[in-house]
């Protein structure tokens, strides 16, 4: 095994870690949470060509989450990408991995985003128990920038993976541009500790679909 390989395997065994589960249970719905039926049209028709890469500010999800906050984290010693803080906010709040230097409109690479999930499911306390609940392939994010930018993806897969697994995919920097949000999922086994991981991969959409 190389030295590249053995780290990118190191890297995705810790990303375990990447998405913190903290007892806290909702207090109310939260204001971003949309209906599934909500009307998307107006979201839709302000979808435009992106010829540069630029720094993502909100991001929403068709029928599920209205724009909401996206913060620029880094990466851990161990370059695992940093979620969102285990705050009120943060918890419905989505993590940019700064550090990777992929961005939306770039050419190439993953854009990867974290979100956290709570232990509690009823209502969704978290971004993340929300987005296990409702978000599907085929599914709109619109992704937004301090310049006015807006750029769309189409949900292309769902994938369960053990916190253990190899995730190459969620760190490509290379290849076709995408887009990844990963939380955790499966059994909650302690604090930060959960069994499985779940991303949500996205491609952008063509020009002529907007």
């Amino acid at each position: 095994m190389t030295r590249g390989r053995l780290h990118r395997n190191i890297r995705a065994v810790l990303v375990h870690g990447v998405v913190l589960g903290v007892a806290i249970a909702a207090s109310a719905t939260t204001p971003w949470v949309v209906s599934a039926h909500a009307d998307t049209t107006r979201a839709r028709a302000q979808c435009t060509s992106v010829d540069h890469g630029f720094r993502p500010t909100t991001i929403a999800v068709e029928g599920v989450l209205r724009a909401t906050k996206v913060l620029a984290r880094g990466q851990d010693r161990n370059g695992v990408p940093q979620p969102p803080p285990l705050t009120a906010r943060g918890k419905w709040q989505l993590a940019w991995d700064k550090a990777a230097g992929v961005r939306p409109g770039d050419d190439r690479g993953v854009v990867r985003f974290t979100a956290h999930t709570y232990p509690y499911d009823n209502p969704p306390p978290a971004l993340g128990n929300l987005l296990l609940k409702r978000l599907r392939t085929g599914a709109r994010l619109t992704v937004s920038g301090a310049g006015g930018e807006q750029m769309c993806y189409r949900v292309t897969r769902r994938q369960q993976v053990r916190a253990d697994a190899f995730v190459s995919g969620y760190y490509d920097t290379v290849g076709k541009p995408r887009l990844a949000i990963l939380v955790c999922s499966g059994k909650r086994r302690g604090p930060g500790d959960w069994t499985h991981r779940t991303i949500w991969y996205a491609v952008p959409v063509p020009a002529a679909d907007k």
